[in-house]
């Protein structure tokens, strides 16, 4: 079995574009989110805006994402 970490980054325009996929594209967390008080929402998207500033570049955030790819072939 060969074992790889792939990471890439997601490119989006602003700290509520994040937000508002999770919000609203998202499944689980957005079940989550459609049970929070209009207080609690104004929280949690200023938690994301603060948490992504060290991701700011280039006009854009880059956040990283990675996952594990394993590639087995018949035999192994």
């Amino acid at each position: 079995m060969k074992l790889k970490l792939h990471t890439i980054e997601w490119i989006v325009p602003s700290a509520d574009f994040v937000f508002n996929a999770e919000r609203f594209a998202g499944v689980r967390t957005a079940g989550l989110l459609a049970r929070q008080t209009p207080a609690a929402l104004e929280k949690i998207r200023h938690a994301i805006a603060v948490g992504l500033k060290a991701f700011w570049r280039d006009e854009n955030y880059a956040i990283p994402k990675s996952a594990y790819i394993a590639a087995v072939t018949k035999g192994e």
